[in-house]
């Protein structure tokens, strides 16, 4: 009996891609944060980068959030459920306690302030790089920061309102999208019953960003005729049970549009695709 052939994303990636080993991945990795940054200011300017994020104990706080400060090699991790800031020093291979006073929140969104230099004697733990991960051990928590990618996956049904808790990058990006507000009005008012369901991936690239995109569009309608399924699918859905199962699916996201019971057709999910436009389009379409 032939084996299924294992499904390719749009991201470019087999189910299981094989890992770089850590003599290729540290230093890359060293490479990219180290250049994220010119040289040393006074007050630290950090501003929050959705590429990363923060485990807590083997948990993800929605509020935890990692920073690159525009002094080279330093990076800020925000926990205000543990009621903590921690400065990670990447050259000294450390990451610093900070207390409350040394830091301050900008006005705008995503932008945190942080005194420099850090007072002398500030409690300090020893930073470990693993392959493309970073890992420290305070007084009380464990915490790593790693690539949202490498996340453990969403997988199964989930709401637009749980995603977005639950995946800073996903919120984030959906909030700095702007769609068309004449898409937008024409999809609130239409009252035709559809229902949407969409298969994408928290580990694929394009759909990150692709899918705030979408979700936004879906939220600022946020149209009662219109009932949306998200449906988080893992890395080797081609040989796993699932809802995916039957569907067609070859790639994704893929967004279904159904109505008066039939599969009508697919948004278009490529880089320039523009989610409002084309769901309004397919609305006055709809006979």
């Amino acid at each position: 009996m032939n084996k299924p052939t294992p499904r390719r994303s749009d991201c470019g990636h087999r189910d299981g891609p094989a890992r770089l080993p850590a003599y290729v991945i540290i230093p890359a990795l060293l490479a990219a944060l180290l250049l994220a940054a010119p040289a040393d200011a006074s007050d630290m300017v950090c501003r929050a980068n959705y590429d990363f994020c923060v485990e807590v104990d083997g948990k993800y706080p929605p509020d935890a959030t990692f920073f690159t400060a525009d002094v080279r090699g330093k990076f800020l991790v925000d926990i205000p459920s543990n009621g903590s800031g921690l400065l990670i020093d990447l050259p000294a291979r450390k990451a610093v306690a900070l207390t409350s006073d040394l830091i301050a929140r900008d006005q705008a969104p995503g932008i945190m302030k942080v005194k420099n230099p850090i007072p002398a004697g500030a409690a300090s733990y020893a930073l470990s790089i693993e392959g493309p991960v970073l890992r420290f051990q305070t007084d009380t928590s464990k915490v790593r920061v790693l690539k949202v990618l490498d996340r453990p996956p969403v997988v199964g049904p989930i709401t637009l309102d749980a995603l977005f808790s639950d995946r800073a990058e996903y919120r984030e990006a959906a909030r700095l999208y702007n769609p068309e507000k004449t898409a937008i009005d024409s999809i609130r008012q239409s009252k035709k019953t559809l229902e949407v369901e969409a298969f994408f991936a928290t580990w694929c690239q394009h759909c990150k960003i692709y899918m705030p995109r979408f979700l936004r569009v879906m939220k600022d309608a946020s149209n009662p005729n219109i009932k949306l399924t998200l449906i988080g699918v893992p890395k080797n859905f081609g040989l796993e049970k699932g809802p995916w199962e039957g569907k067609g699916i070859q790639s994704i996201p893929v967004i279904t549009v159904r109505y008066q019971g039939k599969d009508v057709t697919r948004l278009g999910t490529h880089e320039t695709a523009i989610p409002e436009a084309e769901l309004a389009g397919i609305i006055s379409a709809l006979r």
